[in-house]
């Protein structure tokens, strides 16, 4: 494993015209080209879907993503704390969330029997149905805004690149 680059080392290398403190070594250039394009169809994906959502079902973009990941979820439920997790809200803005959606009946909050400390949003009946309702748009605008951009291998050698940084570097 090579040691990073310290600021002395960046400052040394810096270009004649100081357009840049970073190193320019191919692969670094690669890696940040890398990270800017993902942040970059990251951000516009996100945008894309939140407006067609807000449009078409009047939601925001994280109740949608709570509602998808509670289907999945065994039993309809996740604890709050995994939540907070898998959204990358904080504890806050999970409650926030949840509480908007209990009272739009589509999600239930139900204490575990076994440790008083841990709370469950679980999924109701009506829950399911909005699900149902934006899975449609959220597919359309996946597959409209980033998959029909990229041939089908194009798309699985993506996936699986990413899938290999997620297994060596696991999820937030």
């Amino acid at each position: 494993m090579t040691d990073a680059p310290t600021i002395e080392t960046q400052l040394d290398t810096m270009d004649a015209d100081d357009s840049s403190v970073f190193t320019k070594s191919a692969r670094e250039q690669a890696a940040l080209g890398l990270w800017t394009d993902l942040l970059r169809v990251t951000g516009t994906m996100r945008a894309l879907l939140a407006e067609r959502l807000a449009v078409d079902l009047g939601m925001l973009r994280e109740e949608v993503d709570l509602l998808m990941r509670l289907e999945e979820a065994p039993e309809r439920r996740l604890r709050m704390a995994d939540v907070s997790r898998s959204l990358l809200l904080s504890k806050s803005g999970v409650t926030r969330l949840v509480d908007r959606l209990v009272e739009r009946g589509l999600v239930e909050r139900a204490a575990c029997p076994s440790d008083r400390r841990v709370v469950y949003a679980g999924l109701t009946d009506e829950g399911r149905r909005a699900v149902a309702e934006a899975a449609p748009l959220l597919i359309a605008g996946v597959v409209g805004h980033l998959a029909d951009h990229l041939k089908a291998r194009e798309l699985d050698a993506l996936q699986s690149s990413l899938r290999k940084i997620i297994a060596a570097e696991g999820t937030a």
